[in-house]
Order: C-alpha cells, then sequence, then structure tokens
C-alpha cells in the first residue's frame, strides 16, 4: 500500500548507483544530523555561547512582567531582541523549562524540524538524500549560533510543500509562523500566487495573522501592545542591526567601504534587486517553465537573505537550503553540479575552521559567503526569464 501523503518525484536521477547504499539509508543521515546537533549543545554548555537562546529565553520573562522587549539587558545577554512581539509566547514552553534543558530541546528540534522538511521534498528519494548530505555543514553551522534559522529555513519549505499538496490551511499556518519569528520569512507565501485555492489561504492568513498578532494581549493591555509593536518596528527599520553578510556586505568589504546607512550604490542594488525579483515573478506566470514554482521558492529564500540588512552567517541556511533545492530539481547540466561545488566549498565551508586560516581569513574578510549564492540567483533569474515550458530537455 502506498503511504499516504508522500510526494510524488518529479525528477529522478539519470543513474540511482551513483553512490553507495549507505549514504542513501535514511538512519546515516538522521544519525549524523542528531550527532552533530548533539556535539555542538555540548560544547555550548561547555563555553557558556548560546547567547542567543538566552534572548529568547529571557523575552518570554521581559514581556510577564511588562518589560521593554527591545532595549539592551546586558546584565543578562549581549544585542538586542529583534523579533517579532509575538515570539516571546511561541517560545514559553521552553522559557520555562531549565536553560540546558530547554537548550537541548531547542538545538534537537531545530534540527529535526529541518530533516522533516527535506524528507517531505518532491523529489526523487536518492536526491533528498543529496540535498540532506549538501546541508548538513550549513545547518551545523546554524545551530551552532542557537538562532531561528533552521526552524524558520524548515517552516519556508513546509510552506510551499503545502500550496504543492493543495493543503492551503496548514500553508497559510506556517506563513504565518515565519512572520511571528521573522517577518521577512513569510516571503515564500508569495507562492499561493502560483496555486489554486488562494482564497482559502488568504482567508487563514487572515485569521492565523490576527490571532497571532493580538497574542501578546494575553500579557500586555492594548495600549502596552500597541507600543511593543511601535518599538518592534523601530527596531527593524533601524541601522542597529546593520550586519555585514549580505551582498551589500560584500560589495563594502570588496571596494573596502565602511558598512554604513545607505549610500549611493546601495541604493542602486537595491532597485535592482526588486527589479530582479519583480521580473522573476512575472516571467515564471507568463512561461510556466518546468518546476517554476519551486524555482521561485528557491529564489525567493536566496533573494531574502542577499539582499536583506539583518543578514548574519547562520542565516544563509534560508539561503543554502533554497539553492541546493532549486539545483536539484532542475535537470542535471554541468553547469548545476560546478554551482553545487563552489556553494558548498565557499559559502558553507570556507567560513570554518575546517579549513586553512588563510582562506577563512579571506572569505570571512571579504563576505564571499553570499558570492555564490549570487550566482545561483543569477542562474535562476536566466532559468525562469528565458526558458520555456516547450524547450525544456527531458
Amino acid at each position: 500500500m502506498p503511504k499516504l501523503h508522500q510526494p510524488a518525484p518529479v525528477i529522478t536521477l539519470s543513474a540511482n548507483n551513483r553512490v553507495p547504499a549507505w549514504y542513501q539509508h535514511p538512519m546515516i543521515v538522521t544519525v549524523l544530523y542528531f550527532l552533530g546537533t548533539l556535539i555542538l549543545y555540548i560544547q555550548s554548555l561547555l563555553t557558556g555561547k548560546y547567547n542567543n537562546f538566552i534572548i529568547f529565553r529571557s523575552s518570554w520573562d521581559h514581556l510577564l512582567h511588562h518589560m521593554p522587549l527591545y532595549e539592551l539587558y546586558p546584565e543578562t545577554y549581549f544585542d538586542y531582541f529583534l523579533y517579532h512581539p509575538t515570539f516571546p509566547i511561541l517560545f514559553a514552553p521552553l522559557a520555562i523549562l531549565p536553560a540546558t534543558v530547554g537548550l537541548f530541546i531547542w538545538l534537537m528540534g531545530s534540527s529535526g524540524l529541518f530533516l522533516y522538511a527535506l524528507r517531505q521534498l518532491p523529489v526523487a528519494a536518492n536526491r533528498r538524500y543529496i540535498i540532506s548530505w549538501l546541508l548538513i555543514l550549513e545547518l551545523l553551522n546554524a545551530i551552532q549560533s542557537s538562532q531561528t534559522n533552521p526552524i524558520m529555513t524548515a517552516l519556508m519549505l513546509l510552506t510551499v510543500i503545502n500550496l504543492e499538496r493543495k493543503k492551503p490551511v496548514l500553508a497559510a499556518l506556517f506563513t504565518c509562523l515565519c512572520f511571528f519569528i521573522k517577518g521577512y520569512g513569510a516571503i515564500t507565501g508569495l507562492l499561493f500566487l502560483f496555486y489554486d485555492n488562494k482564497s482559502t489561504y488568504l482567508k487563514y492568513c487572515l485569521l492565523f495573522g490576527i490571532t497571532g498578532t493580538l497574542l501578546p494581549l494575553l500579557i500586555l493591555s492594548p495600549a502596552e501592545l500597541i507600543q511593543t509593536y511601535k518599538d518592534w518596528f523601530h527596531m527593524i527599520t533601524s541601522p542597529i542591526i546593520l550586519e555585514d553578510a549580505s551582498v551589500r556586505g560584500m560589495i563594502h568589504a570588496l571596494i573596502h567601504i565602511p558598512l554604513q546607512p545607505a549610500i549611493g550604490i546601495d541604493k542602486v542594488m537595491h532597485v535592482v534587486a526588486f527589479a530582479g525579483l519583480g521580473t522573476a515573478l512575472f516571467f515564471a506566470w507568463k512561461n510556466k517553465a518546468p518546476f517554476y514554482k519551486w524555482i521561485i521558492a528557491a529564489y525567493l529564500m536566496l533573494w531574502v537573505v542577499l539582499f536583506n540588512q539583518s543578514t548574519e552567517s547562520p542565516t544563509y541556511i534560508m539561503a543554502v537550503a533554497g539553492a541546493v533545492t532549486g539545483l536539484m530539481l532542475l535537470p542535471e547540466r554541468p553547469l548545476s553540479v560546478i554551482l553545487l561545488g563552489i556553494l558548498v566549498a565557499v559559502t558553507s565551508l570556507c567560513p570554518t575552521d575546517l579549513v586553512p586560516s588563510f582562506i577563512n581569513k579571506i572569505a570571512v574578510s571579504y563576505q564571499l559567503k553570499a558570492l555564490p549564492c549570487l550566482l545561483i540567483l543569477f542562474y535562476f533569474q536566466y532559468y525562469l526569464c528565458f526558458t520555456k515550458q516547450s524547450t525544456v530537455a527531458e
């Protein structure tokens, strides 16, 4: 009997024996994901480096005691809380646990949800294994920071997966969960434009959106909630969170200009970025090339990281997951293989301690983590704009 809800493969490898059997065994991949996460959990406890988890945990306490969410609390943690006002309530079940227990569940749950989302991708099983192997290093890079990025990536993928499966209610739920963690994660919800049941999706987005927006009223007064939303908007639009891992940071590093509030080159870059996004959406709708919905999803996951002022190195799990998924959905071409190799080598490997220090220094100093992702974005742009259904090779 076929397994219910199993995604139908849309593309298969031309040879099933390209990789050894152990490489394709689901238990091997699962064990490595969780073993790597466990090692990083132990490392976090031994070094005390899990500041982001402390920020999330403290946000619940601050909300509960009617303290401002978006101020510094240097006696407890460093950096700012940057997330949606509803996020502390979503995080509350972990915040009330002892920190060591909560951190364990948070990291293991992040890896588990990420791996679950990969297992739902509509590709042949052997391609899912390849995707899982290609993403393991970038996932562990993100897990090490104890941030929300692995969960955000999983929710973004699950949004598209459920749109594909004609489950608009679940797709709307995952879209809204993305928004209530990091607002920009809801960008994959734009895929609803290419699917049926648009009205159902929008109706439930509205329902979940209103519910989640008002959820802090369980603790805050209406006046406090309005002020909290004002503080959040001020925070996410302020130069306080200007990070250097985006394309903008790479350009500034390459031409030796300090990162600062927008200058002329930055404004031009953003105009080009939005023009590219609009063009990709238009031609995807017009040409309807094979797999265009998933290539648009991959494009959006790359785009939102590459042109985001709050992008840090751990954020790249979203972009790399989108890039790998998109490339693995396209027909096999030498260029796809080359781009995958460059992506893993430069984006996932070079910024780590697994390479010689001089290579690491170059990659980090010039923010080269963004470069392979940008090249793949251009590749997807070309595919969406110039490939038609009738011209794609079988």
